[in-house]
């Protein structure tokens, strides 16, 4: 059996949560862990200068990597 290393690539996310652990923000198929960071850095910015009382603060992004194949 052959197997080709570059076709079982799995895809990189990320994951926004608050204070509390609550995912705020989750998103996937990046294809290298640095782009599904720098998604996460940028999103996580955007959600801190548009902050509203009712919403929980950003607190850390986690960047991970799942099943799927890259979609980015």
């Amino acid at each position: 059996m052959v197997v080709d290393v570059g076709r079982n690539r799995m895809a990189w996310f990320y994951e926004i949560r608050s204070s509390n652990n609550a995912v705020l923000r989750r998103d996937g198929g990046f294809a290298t862990q640095d782009a599904a960071k720098i998604a996460g850095r940028a999103d996580a910015k955007k959600m801190k200068t548009s902050r509203q009382p009712d919403r929980p603060d950003v607190e850390r992004i986690l960047v991970g990597q799942n099943g799927e194949r890259p979609t980015r």
